[in-house]
């Protein structure tokens, strides 16, 4: 497992994609307490609870266009949106 900062998440999102690819597991941090942890999903049947419209809102959830501390870029929500 490795540990990553809100920060460093939002800024490095392309790589820690690589790496839940490759299986990577990560520790998510914020203000120096542990968050959340963040894995790859082997198998979308264990997605069941959360339909596909759960997963388009939560990925444009953040994203209104410009603010600094978006999570996602207009381009990432669209790469997103392709995979629905």
């Amino acid at each position: 497992m490795v540990s990553i900062s809100v920060k460093e998440l939002r800024e490095r999102m392309p790589f820690v994609r690589q790496e839940l690819k490759k299986g990577t597991t990560f520790l998510v941090i914020f203000q120096s307490k542990p968050i959340a942890k963040l894995s790859p999903v082997d198998d979308l049947s264990d997605l069941e609870e959360a339909s596909d419209e759960d997963i388009e809102l939560a990925a444009m959830e953040d994203w209104d266009g410009g603010e600094e501390d978006d999570f996602l870029s207009e381009e990432e929500v669209k790469y997103y949106m392709s995979l629905m």
